[in-house]
């Protein structure tokens, strides 16, 4: 499957809103297209196939903190997800910190794979439905 990872642009809204429908506390379109006027958010889409296949997003200053990491249903359990997040963290060369639902396993062992360390935990951080946040750092 062929794949790249670019920076997004206006035309992924649609694609990228359309992964977001099934994602509790997700962004809207409106959402989407306000981040790509902020400067301090950088996300980046990986494509497959010509589609957008998975979303990425992170708040950066000294440091850059995963907002969102997102992979559209017809691409889960492919390694999109882990390929995205690779490759950005190594494009934006900034230690990483992020939260994760507690009850998010997957996402939890690709962030340890991927050398994030656990931090703390955040209680109650979640809503839709409520839960608490794990959050971890990586160190560059």
């Amino acid at each position: 499957m062929l794949q790249k990872v670019r920076p997004f642009e206006a035309g992924d809204v649609e694609a990228v809103a359309r992964i977001f429908e099934n994602v509790p506390d997700g962004w809207s379109k409106a959402a989407l297209e306000d981040s790509l006027a902020n400067n301090s958010i950088k996300s980046f889409v990986l494509e497959a196939q010509g589609d957008a296949a998975a979303f990425a997003s992170y708040l950066v200053a000294d440091d850059a903190e995963l907002v969102f990491i997102v992979t559209a249903e017809n691409h889960k359990r492919k390694g999109c997800g882990g390929m995205l997040l690779g490759k950005t963290l190594e494009i934006l060369g900034l230690p990483c910190v992020l939260e994760v639902r507690e009850s998010n396993t997957p996402a939890i062992k690709l962030y340890e794979k991927l050398g994030f360390k656990l931090l703390g935990t955040r209680r109650n951080f979640y809503s839709n439905p409520r839960e608490s946040a794990l959050i971890y750092k990586l160190d560059l």
